[in-house]
């Protein structure tokens, strides 16, 4: 009975344990809208080619360059590009002891549940997503998108439930 009233009322309920993968991918897509994602990945090439032009000149023409610059763009570059799954990890490190998450979409906002916590976010808080092949990322309108909410497909109970989602968020959020 409460699945059919779930339908009635157009809510979506889904139940699944967050996975590192789910923030890596989260973090890229939020990466992919926000203002600082691509000054970080414009900042990265940039420092990463920065460092093969130096070496390269250096070896075409002899001449000697400072081991510290060439180290330091060496690792500086690829660190930026890398940044979004080193700060998944870090947050995953929270989120992943928070247990099984249920997560129920509705005309109102969203609800998410866990062992440890409960929070609801109504739609003006986070008016845009982002959709991934296997999430739905909440983000904050502000430039940089500081404050998201991640929603994994897999805790649907069936492929017809994701289309609802998407149905309910392009209703009262914008796609980014």
């Amino acid at each position: 009975m409460s699945g059919q009233q779930g339908a009635v009322h157009g809510a979506v309920e889904l139940r699944y344990h967050p996975v590192l993968r789910d923030y890596s991918a989260a973090l890229r897509a939020r990466n992919r809208v926000s203002a600082t994602g691509r000054r970080q990945r414009i900042l990265g090439v940039v420092t990463t080619g920065c460092a093969v032009v130096t070496a390269s000149l250096s070896l075409a023409t002899g001449s000697e360059t400072p081991v510290a610059l060439l180290i330091l763009m060496l690792v500086c570059g690829p660190l930026l590009l890398l940044s979004p799954w080193l700060m998944a990890r870090q947050l995953f490190r929270f989120v992943g002891r928070q247990g099984e998450f249920r997560v129920r979409v509705e005309e109102s906002g969203v609800s998410v549940d866990t062992d440890n916590t409960s929070a609801v976010v109504r739609w003006q808080a986070q008016p845009q997503y982002v959709e991934t092949p296997d999430l739905f990322v909440m983000l904050s309108d502000d430039k940089n998108a500081t404050a998201l909410t991640v929603i994994a497909k897999r805790g649907a109970q069936d492929r017809s439930d994701v289309d609802r989602l998407r149905e309910i968020f392009d209703r009262h959020l914008t796609k980014a």
